[in-house]
């Protein structure tokens, strides 16, 4: 069947070129001794691709080209008059394979407009109104690859005429895309809505950002922190219990070493940020020379936001960075838990409590069954009882120690002892101890 499609087409070529001079031989020359049916194939199949690849860029040449950051806020209101609607090149953008049923009538989709935005060297990017049907519109920004092929796509303006209301309008970005999602069910209802953040890939994909990950970003980039110095597996988020419009960043920046090693330095990016106004309120910065955050034998594995009811006066309450330890010796078994309390001070972070260890546990092993460990575990009690305004705060500490021995049967057995002991924290002004 291939042959036959190919002698086919060899004798329509030499047919319509005594009709039109402009033929396909004009361009590209069909070689006069194919020696394999195959050759001519692969031929005119690599003339066609070659012909998609030119048209795709001249037809992205003549669009209008916008400028980022923009705000794309396109809806029915944009296209009141006959000029505003343009006659796109559907084809060359590709668009049914983005809409299965585009060449379907009675689906009656219609692109009417588009611009093209220059994100990036690696990619181009367009963004196309589309109308579907009568009812609805939606600019979609699409990115190709250097070859015109499609890499993703996604709506980022959206209105519809119907009973009920939905409005999408963005923010483009060169790096992120953040979407605002508006819907009104009724005329009783209040509209509603909702936020979408995407990240823009150096590849040309596009990557959902959780609500942490815009807050890093946040963060990094107000505080300006080195993005190259950074170890996001320890970087934290954590909403606020107490204030729901706020919560806790933890940002550690490389001073010295490297994650890989697991040796490093690190020092302390703390904020507050409101989830409304997407702005930092209260800030901590602390050096790798005091802040204890080092990882080296004993291997810093990590940080954790604690959000437990530390209310330290009657209007403060606190709220605990804990970092996690762990030895990296087999027979020397090791690990360690550091809480340190802060409280918020104008626009400002104070530390209250100094990496008190609250979580200990070691011990010493043959590797097969000979062995003693201690664990102690501490919790916090808030105190009634107040020491320059601050409740004291009350330290139960669990003692586990345990023995590991081999019966009179030669199998390994263990003998556990628990203690408790209480002890009391006092602020002396400035920090507890």
């Amino acid at each position: 069947m291939k042959r036959q499609y190919i002698l086919l087409l060899l004798i329509f070529s030499s047919c319509a070129q005594k009709a039109n001079t402009n033929s396909i031989k004009d361009t590209v020359e069909i070689p006069s001794k194919v020696k394999d049916v195959e050759d001519a194939v692969d031929t005119v199949e690599a003339v066609a691709q070659t012909d998609n690849s030119t048209n795709f860029k001249e037809v992205l040449q003549k669009l209008k080209q916008k400028s980022v950051p923009l705000i794309d806020s396109t809806s029915f209101d944009s296209f009141i008059d006959e000029e505003d609607y343009k006659t796109i090149n559907t084809e060359a953008l590709k668009l049914v394979k983005i809409y299965k049923n585009w060449n379907n009538p009675n689906y009656n989709y219609r692109a009417i407009d588009a611009y093209r935005l220059n994100l990036s060297n690696k990619f181009y990017t367009v963004v196309v109104s589309v109308l579907l049907g009568d009812n609805e519109l939606e600019n979609r920004l699409i990115n190709y690859d250097l070859n015109g092929s499609i890499i993703t796509s996604e709506i980022v303006a959206y209105d519809e005429i119907a009973e009920g209301w939905t409005r999408y309008q963005s923010k483009i970005e060169a790096k992120k895309i953040t979407i605002k999602y508006h819907v009104l069910v009724s005329d009783d209802d209040a509209s509603q809505m909702e936020i979408n953040t995407l990240k823009i890939e150096a590849n040309g994909t596009l990557k959902q950002l959780t609500i942490d990950d815009v807050f890093y970003a946040l963060v990094i980039k107000t505080l300006n922190i080195n993005s190259k110095k950074l170890i996001p597996s320890l970087q934290a988020f954590k909403i606020l219990p107490n204030s729901p419009n706020q919560a806790v960043v933890v940002i550690p920046e490389v001073v010295e070493g490297s994650e890989e090693e697991h040796y490093f330095y690190l020092n302390t990016h703390i904020a507050i940020v409101n989830l409304e106004t997407k702005q930092i309120t209260h800030q901590y910065f602390e050096s790798s020379k005091t802040n204890g955050w080092v990882s080296d034998a004993i291997v810093l594995t990590d940080i954790i936001i604690d959000t437990a009811p530390y209310s330290v006066t009657d209007n403060i309450r606190a709220f605990g960075i804990k970092t996690h330890f762990v030895g990296s010796s087999r027979a020397n078994q090791y690990e360690s838990e550091n809480l340190s309390l802060f409280v918020k001070l104008e626009d400002k972070l104070q530390k209250v409590l100094d990496n008190y260890e609250v979580l200990n546990n070691g011990g010493e092993w043959d590797g097969f069954c000979f062995g003693k460990f201690i664990k102690e575990e501490k919790i916090l009690i808030i105190s009634p009882q107040k020491t320059n305004e601050y409740y004291d705060i009350i330290v139960k500490n669990k003692i586990t120690e345990t023995n590991n021995f081999e019966d009179e049967k030669g199998e390994c057995d263990y003998k556990e002892t628990i203690t408790h002991q209480t002890s009391v924290l006092k602020f002396d002004g400035k920090t507890y101890n």
